[in-house]
């Protein structure tokens, strides 16, 4: 079976929009990547505030390792308690490629 004309004129002009977006949202994406690296040397950690929720990005250099932080930090109800939930995700790639997630609450 082979596909008739108007099926293959579709298809390429759906490809005509697609690869340009695609590009696009790639280079935006790069673009984005490239300012959260200069953001993290220059300061070595960007913070912001999304929904109730605290993001905290932070690169981690030490003689033993080397990697990236994230903490996500919001409010959570524990046993009739306000308490504040911290879940950290930690990638390193040095000395081995590695993640570790670990999860703490606060409450006081």
């Amino acid at each position: 079976m082979t596909d008739s004309p108007v099926v293959a004129s579709r298809t390429k002009e759906r490809l005509k929009w697609i690869a340009p977006i695609g590009l696009a949202l790639l280079v935006v994406c790069m673009g984005c990547f490239f300012f959260f690296a200069i953001g993290l040397t220059a300061r070595g950690e960007l913070t912001t505030s999304l929904a109730g929720t605290d993001f905290r990005l932070w690169t981690i250099t030490d003689r033993r390792q080397a990697g990236v932080g994230l903490q996500r930090t919001y409010p959570v109800q524990h046993d009739g308690q306000s308490c504040t939930r911290a879940d950290v995700t930690f990638f390193f790639w040095r000395p081995a490629l590695s993640l570790e997630n670990v999860t703490s609450d606060n409450c006081g």
